[in-house]
Parts: structure tokens; sequence; C-alpha cells
């Protein structure tokens, strides 16, 4: 991502400018843990696919080492390293507070000495060699030059080794039916501040020489108590777009975005239930 690559952080599409965040430096791990706790469904999915397909690919030989392309706050490294148990994971990320951070939370995780950290940029690496999975969620949409980026990728890996990329579809919805018109209308306020999400990288893996083995959306849909994590999410999320809309927000919207993300009797906590729902791609390759 082009001032670190993280995903999964799976709150990527988020800008992750200091002056978006006010100056915090904690707004957007926060941001990142929680988004990762709300959607830890389709994280489970997708490494559990990750690891399934890497099963067969490998074929020839177990897993050994699996490289974690913007790794962030490392909530998609833990996983990793427990849907492969007997692989040494590689954490990478251009941010070395981030890096701080996926070494805290693997240590909490009980991953030490299984989990290594490398400050890198994915198009000025260099990157690990003779990786067996490469994981990168969430993060290469934020590559300057992805054509440079997915050669790298294609070079890390062995022959036969596995890639696996995920991104948003775009940015989730969270808020209950009742807002749903003010939703859309502080999203579409918000574009001009925000990245195209919606990426097919289908023609650069295969240009790039890939086999590509599989596109797989995958959707959540559900229901979560506003007084829990999901709430706080929300909450910062709310935040965040309220931050990048701007003057572009009316200024009714803008008193109810002050609402949610306040402490009052409308603060986000007090909705009863939100409605998350939006979406990853997956796109599988393998090196020849």
């Amino acid at each position: 991502m082009p001032h670190h690559h993280h995903a999964h952080r799976h709150a990527a599409a988020h800008d992750h400018s200091a002056h978006h965040h006010g100056g915090d430096p904690t707004f957007l791990p926060r941001l990142l843990d929680l988004d990762a706790e709300v959607h830890a469904d389709l994280l489970e999915q997708a490494v559990g696919l990750t690891a399934d397909l890497a099963g067969g690919a490998a074929g020839d030989r177990p897993v050994a080492r699996v490289l974690d392309v913007g790794a962030g706050t490392g909530t998609g490294t833990v996983v990793l390293a427990r849907h492969f148990p007997a692989a040494d994971v590689v954490a990478l990320d251009a941010d070395p507070a981030m890096l701080e951070r996926v070494t805290a939370r693997t240590a909490a995780a009980g991953l030490t000495g299984r989990v290594r950290t490398v400050r890198a940029d994915i198009v000025d690496g260099p990157l690990p060699a003779d990786v067996d999975v490469i994981w990168s969620s969430a993060a290469l949409h934020e590559v300057g030059d992805p054509v440079t980026a997915f050669r790298g990728l294609l070079a890390a890996l062995r022959p036969g080794g596995l890639l696996v990329v995920v991104e948003m579809d775009g940015l989730p919805r969270l808020l209950p039916v009742a807002f749903a018109e003010f939703e859309q209308r502080i999203r579409a306020a918000g574009a001009a501040g925000t990245a195209e999400h919606r990426i097919d990288w289908a023609p650069l893996i295969r240009a790039t020489g890939f086999e590509l083995l599989q596109t797989r959306p995958l959707r959540i849909d559900r229901t979560l108590p506003a007084d829990g994590p999901a709430g706080e999410w929300a909450r910062l999320e709310l935040t965040r777009v309220a931050r990048v809309a701007g003057d572009a927000l009316e200024e009714t919207d803008r008193a109810t975005l002050r609402a949610l993300t306040g402490d009052g009797s409308g603060r986000v906590g007090a909705l009863g239930e939100l409605w998350v729902r939006g979406g990853r791609t997956l796109w599988a390759a393998r090196r020849p």
C-alpha cells in the first residue's frame, strides 16, 4: 500500500493519511483491528481456502514459508500461522509502526519464533525468495506500480507456489435500514477522497505469468449488536467518513454523523443492531 501496504488489514479501502485520522496515530490500527474482528469469518474463510489450495498446489513438498504482503496490524498474519502450522511466516509492511504491532500480536498469540517481520515496499523490495504461499489482503490496490509489484510476487514464489490476493469490492455498509439513504449520501460525498476499489486483478495476474486458479466472491450480510466491537468499529468508520467527506456533506448529515459518533443518545452504540454487509473478491493463482 503506497505508504504502507496493510490490509486487511481489511479496512484498507480507507484513506490512510494522518489528515483523515485527525493526527491520531492509534486511529488507523484500531480501525483495522476492529474491522478484522467484525469480518473474522471472511478472513477465516479466505485463509482456509488458501490452505486448501496450497495443499493441492504444493504437491511435492509441504508449505514451509508463507509471506504476508501488507501485514498491517497482523490479524491476517496470525490466522495464516495457525492455518499453516509447519510454516515460517514472514510479515512484510513498509510501516515500522505496523510491524511493531505485528510483533506484539504474534507474541501474544504464542507465535514468537514462527513469525518474523520485514520492512520493505512491495515495489522496491527486496522480497523474500523461494516462498510457498504469498497472501495479500486489501493492500495491492494502493500500490503505485502494480505491474512491477506482481512481477516481484511472481519472482518471490517458488515454481508451483500459490498467490492469493484479496480486495474489498467496495466500501462496507453498516447502519440499520432506517439509515439507508443517509448512508448512501455520506458514502457518495466521501467518494472523491477514496480510491477506486472495484479492481479486477485477473488480467494482470495472467499477464504477469501466473496461472489463475479461481476468482471467488466472499460476502458478509449479518446483524451484529451495536453495543459491542461492531459498534466501536462503526463509530470509527463513520468518523473516518466524516473526515473524508468534509464540506461535501449537507449540514443535516454532518449533524447526524456527529450524533452517531458522539456519546449521546443518538450514538451508534444505542442503535440496538447494526446491519453489516459488503464483500471481498479473492484471486488465487499459481506460479507455473
